[in-house]
């Protein structure tokens, strides 16, 4: 089984898993869910190197690859998501003394960025796991 976690912080299973039972993780089922539609046949045709009739288990190693290959689930909305967040350091930071927007969104980046995005996909492996008769279903789909 293809697995992920996050090198760049401390995030536990506990509280990815405490997210999702408390719905705080439903925008991100929902893109997730979207996405293995949308990428069906590239799933398919990446299970089908492995086997002529791919396993449950050969179907999903091979979206988690292909969700790690493409880096997101819907990169529109997680930029909105991101944008959101540096506005909030934008506004910490300008608690104490005037900082300009463009230097704090570029100290944001340099700090967060790749933690931000282990996070995410660390999210989206949790919930492959937690979602995965869901998922099989959608790929099954004719």
């Amino acid at each position: 089984m293809i697995d992920f976690y996050p090198n760049s912080i401390y995030y536990p299973r506990e509280a990815v898993e405490e997210k999702l039972a408390k719905g705080e993780l439903q925008k991100t089922e929902q893109h997730l869910m979207g996405w293995t539609e949308r990428h069906r046949g590239e799933i398919w045709d990446c299970a089908r190197d492995d086997a002529d009739e791919p396993t449950d288990e050969i179907l999903l190693d091979n979206l988690r690859a292909l969700l790690l290959c493409k880096g997101s689930l819907q990169p529109a909305a997680e930029m909105g998501d991101m944008i959101k967040e540096i506005k909030k350091e934008e506004w910490y930071r300008n608690e104490e003394k005037h900082e300009e927007a463009e230097e704090v969104a570029e100290n944001w980046r340099a700090k967060y960025l790749v933690k931000w995005r282990e996070a995410r996909m660390f999210e989206a492996f949790i919930l492959i796991e937690k979602r995965s008769e869901q998922l099989l279903s959608i790929l099954k789909a004719k």
